[in-house]
This record gives C-alpha cells, structure tokens and sequence, in this order.
C-alpha cells in the first residue's frame, strides 16, 4: 500500500470524525443557548406558565392550601374542602390562580439572600368579595370583614429557602449550567472545525461546508421547536400543561434561526470570496511562463 493511500485515508478518517464532533457540539451549543435564553427571560417564562393556573396541579395545590388555611380558622374539615372547591369555581378567581403563577415565577428566580415568597394577602385582596360568595354558597356564613380579617392574616407563600439558590434567572444553577455548556460547545467547535480545515485540500471550501453544517442544524432546530409546539398543543389552549410547554418551546425559536441565518451569511460570504479569488488565482497561474535557458 503506497504512503500517499495511506495519508489519504487518515485525511478522510480525520475529516469525518472531526466533522460528526464539530456537529455534536454545535447541537449541544443551540440547546446550551436556546435553554438559557428561556431560563433567564422570567417574565416571558411566567408569561408561558401563566396557562397552568387552570390545570389541575395548581387547582389542587390551591385548594389544598385554602382548605387548610379555612380549618385553622376554626371551620371543620369537610365544609372547608367543600368551600374550597366553590371559592375555586367561581370565574373570577382565575385571574388570581394567574398572579399566584407569575410572581411565583418571579419568586423563584429571585437571588435575594434572606429568600423569596408570594405575598397571597396581597393577591387575594381583590377577590375578597368573590371569596365571601363562594364560602357563603358552600354553607359557610361568613362577612366579608371576617374574610378581608382572614385574608390579610394569611402567612407569605415561601417559594425558596434562604439557604436554596434562585430556581431559574441569571443566577440560577441552571442557566450556569446551560452557559457552562454553551461555552464547552463553542471550544469544542473551534478546535474540530479547525482540524477539519486543517486536513482538507480545500480550505475555503471547508469553512464554508462548517458554516453550511452550523446553519442547517440551526434553521432545522427552528423549525422543530415551531412544530414541535404545535405537536404538544394541536388544539390552540384546550389542555393548559400542553399549550404551557407549547408556550416554552415556541418563545425563543427565534434564537436557533438568527444563528442558522447568520451562519448562511457567513458561508455565503466564503463562496462570494472564493469565487473572486479562484479564477484570479488561476488567471495568474495562466500567464506565467516557464523561463527558457539558452545552452
């Protein structure tokens, strides 16, 4: 087997594997990127949490709370659960379910040290009246002074201890994490991408085939986050878990696609340069002479 065969193949073996790890890790860097861009932007994820206040989960979570909350004034079990469940029929009390989400939501990425908690007083203020109604119709007879009393006597809902860390935010563990891996991602990218270009005859023609690779993993990481939205949620809101991670995926898809477009311009960028130093490299090349030597 001659030398040249040889080195051929290791080129070939060297460009293939550096390719399959330059395209791992641009895969890890978009979902580094897009998961943290999600994770740090709390109030467009309370936004696209905001449907899971009409889910069961937060339903039961709240009623649990209120019926204990209502036993502890002195009510029995039983009317409590019963006057729980009418309070949280009752269409007003949506909008509250809502603002519990949210500043729960923002609660949590707090990196306040002494903690974070939601202040239900504050919130629930407003519905008071909604609250006397939906007690009174539940067989509880009650005044809405007793119930404002009630309501301005309820303890903060603690979120995060002051020995926890933010749950989400910039200073969250979990955006470090996200940009930890971003940041490997992009190391990773650079040295593979260099020794893909390193081991092709044609240079030019290898960054541009990276920026293509970049690009299409990119725009295609778009598309299924846009599908995939609809996946979870078809029927536009019916089912408040899905449309909530329809919401999640669909809220930062434009991050994938600015960097697959960007990475098409670059590439577009190295055809236009190659394409205008190519023929007058090969024009150069034409013109030269061998120079003739009299004997």
């Amino acid at each position: 087997m001659s030398t040249a065969r040889v080195t051929h193949r290791k080129r070939r073996f060297a460009s293939g594997l550096s390719g399959w790890a330059f395209g791992l890790a641009s895969t890890v860097l978009l979902v580094g990127l897009w998961g943290r861009a999600i994770v740090v932007d709390t109030q467009q994820l309370a936004d696209s949490l905001t449907p899971l206040a009409s889910s069961e989960l937060v339903a039961e979570r709240f009623s649990t709370w209120l019926e204990t909350e209502l036993v502890e004034t002195g009510i029995d079990r039983p009317t409590a659960s019963v006057a729980a469940d009418e309070v949280l029929s009752h269409p007003a009390v949506g909008p509250v379910l809502v603002d519990l989400v949210e500043e729960g939501v923002q609660a949590a990425a707090s990196a306040d040290p002494s903690g974070s908690s939601v202040d239900v007083a504050r919130i629930l203020a407003p519905s008071v009246g909604v609250i006397t109604a939906g007690l009174n119709d539940a067989g509880v007879p009650v005044s809405v002074e007793q119930v404002e009393i009630a309501v301005a006597t309820l303890d903060p809902l603690v979120i995060r201890d002051s020995a926890d860390r933010p749950l989400v935010g910039v200073s969250s563990p979990l955006a470090s994490t996200l940009g930890t891996a971003a940041l490997l991602a992009v190391m990773v990218m650079l040295v593979t991408g260099w020794i893909y270009v390193a081991v092709s005859r044609d240079r030019v023609r290898a960054v541009r085939s990276l920026l293509n690779r970049f690009a299409l993993g990119a725009l295609s990481f778009a598309v299924l986050l846009r599908i995939g939205a609809w996946i979870v949620d078809p029927q536009g809101g019916r089912a408040p878990v899905g449309e909530s991670l329809a919401r999640v995926a669909d809220s930062k898809w434009l991050v994938p696609l600015t960097l697959g477009l960007s990475s098409l311009a670059a590439a577009a960028i190295a055809w236009l340069f190659r394409k205008r130093v190519r023929p007058e490299a090969m024009f150069r090349s034409g013109r030269e002479r061998p120079i003739r030597q009299e004997a």
